[in-house]
């Protein structure tokens, strides 16, 4: 019976089958909230510091010289600044990560369309995959647009063999099969 461990086992037997969904409009919508939350909290730190230095309080006023006296201010009135600035850390670190992962994964290259079609067709065939996927599973290599493969094979392509490999030997082979019947 078809099941993902018989997709795994295809795909750990044929590297050039790892094909995976990119998610590049869910990569970029994440990094676009993430954005926007970062921005507000700029704009909510740029008040509370304008506030704060034109603050008659001479311990509120003086929190923009010193990251000592921010920091110290925690458990004071005064908090709020280091508190923002602190919640903008770890965001912006978890931006930055993300930014980097989705600059790697934009990074990685696109199956060819003659592996994409042999998995798509293995998935459909009844002696392979028999259609165990069900439901939006079942759509998951549909966009040939949002794929990618983790294949070296695909990545280390030069032009020539990439044309001879997915634009004349599946031409051969379609040729040799009308030939033969």
């Amino acid at each position: 019976m078809a099941s993902y461990n018989r997709l795994a086992a295809l795909i750990g037997k044929h590297q050039e089958l790892a094909i995976f969904r990119r998610f590049q409009t869910l990569n970029a919508k994440s990094l676009l909230y993430m954005q926007a939350e970062l921005l507000n909290l700029e704009n909510e730190l740029k008040g509370i510091e304008l506030d704060d230095e034109s603050s008659k309080d001479i311990d509120r006023a003086s929190l923009h010289a010193s990251v000592f006296n921010l920091k110290e201010s925690s458990g004071s009135d005064h908090q709020l600044q280091w508190n923002i600035a602190m919640d903008i850390r770890e965001k912006l670190e978890r931006y930055n990560k993300a930014l980097v992962l989705f600059s790697q994964v934009q990074a990685l290259p696109n199956p060819s369309l003659r592996d994409l079609h042999t998995f798509q067709e293995w998935l459909d065939r009844p002696d392979g995959g028999g259609f165990f996927l069900r439901g939006r599973e079942a759509e998951m290599w549909e966009d040939e647009e949002d794929v990618l493969t983790l294949s070296q094979y695909q990545a280390n392509k030069d032009t020539v063999t990439g044309f001879v490999n997915d634009v004349v030997v599946p031409w051969y082979h379609d040729l040799r099969c009308r030939w033969d019947k």
